[in-house]
């Protein structure tokens, strides 16, 4: 990334500062951008895994109260944050690979895909060489 920008999607989940640079960091390269903006897709994912995995578990218990709840979530939020930053679960990887601009459908694969595919595919084609 010699372009200069900057490679953190935010190290606290309260810094909103980092939307205001990924947006000036996709005007500037778009192609580069796609990890940050993948890594923020991840992290919000994650965060709604956490909740979903919290929502499943039996209420009660000693620690049981609004206040906690609000603590929880919020460390779920900064939770997710941090292993998106960190890896995470593959999942924007696997995004910036699919979104990457210098790959093209393998010309193997392309004969399983329908007329209407082969069509879209074309038209991409046609649009990237020129």
């Amino acid at each position: 990334m010699s372009s200069g920008l900057t490679n953190t999607i935010g190290s606290n989940v309260h810094d909103f500062s980092v939307f205001s640079q990924m947006r000036k960091n996709i005007e500037e390269a778009p192609d580069q951008a796609v990890k940050q903006v993948a890594q923020q897709f991840e992290s919000l994912f994650v965060q709604m895994m956490l909740k979903s995995m919290r929502d499943s578990v039996q209420e009660g218990g000693l620690f049981d109260n609004s206040n906690m709840d609000t603590y929880m979530q919020m460390h779920d939020q900064q939770l997710s944050l941090s292993l998106s930053e960190k890896g995470g679960i593959g999942l924007a990887d696997t995004i910036v690979k699919q979104l990457g601009s210098d790959k093209k459908l393998p010309l193997d694969s392309a004969s399983s895909l329908s007329a209407e595919g082969m069509a879209v595919q074309n038209q991409l084609v046609r649009k990237t060489d020129s």
